[in-house]
């Protein structure tokens, strides 16, 4: 297996590391910075959270148009929606924390047991409002796709277990999902 190379590093300005490597994806093909998706998902006050939400909103879209531009076979393109779907759940799943979170700080009568269980994150976040059934079981559905990340299940084929058409729907829920967990968090909170 060839490993990582690295050949220029900046450590004072790390956007200037690997600089001496082919550009992959014109300028008007890069990835969002990660600016624009803090204010998108502003409603998540710990920065932390929202920092990493953000990174992995750029990873989601280098990972888009690494799909959308170059040809992937088999079992890559699998691979490739497994991982996006992971990164997926984790946005999520960085979000209802944050929320649920803020929520009993805010609120009193509100329990929060401070879990990082995604199944309680989720049903908490069906029990206070801030999801629908419909996301609740969509949510749930992920969830268990996210925990195929262990490749030790002999029955499941990791080359045909993930597809496209998987990867855009959970998009679309994370679209969904940040509209309506902003809308219903403020007027739980009543702002």
């Amino acid at each position: 297996m060839e490993l990582l190379k690295k050949k220029v590093s900046f450590d004072e300005e790390k956007k200037q590391d690997n600089s001496d490597k082919k550009v992959l994806f014109p300028k008007d093909r890069h990835p969002k910075s990660a600016d624009y998706y803090k204010e998108q998902w502003s409603f998540v006050e710990y920065l932390p959270a929202r920092e990493n939400i953000a990174y992995h909103l750029q990873y989601l879209e280098y990972m888009s148009y690494l799909y959308n531009d170059y040809q992937m076979y088999l079992t890559i393109e699998s691979l490739h929606c497994k991982n996006m779907m992971i990164a997926i759940a984790g946005i999520m799943e960085s979000a209802l924390y944050d929320l649920l979170f803020q929520l009993a700080s805010k609120k009193s009568g509100v329990n929060f047991e401070e879990n990082e269980n995604f199944i309680y994150l989720i049903d908490s976040g069906f029990q206070h409002g801030l999801l629908d059934g419909s996301m609740k079981n969509s949510l749930h559905t992920l969830r268990k796709v996210r925990n195929f990340v262990h490749i030790t299940s002999l029955e499941h084929k990791e080359y045909e277990a993930y597809t496209i058409e998987q990867v855009n729907g959970y998009l679309i829920l994370l679209d969904n999902f940040r509209d309506r967990i902003k809308e219903k968090y403020s007027k739980l909170i009543g702002n």
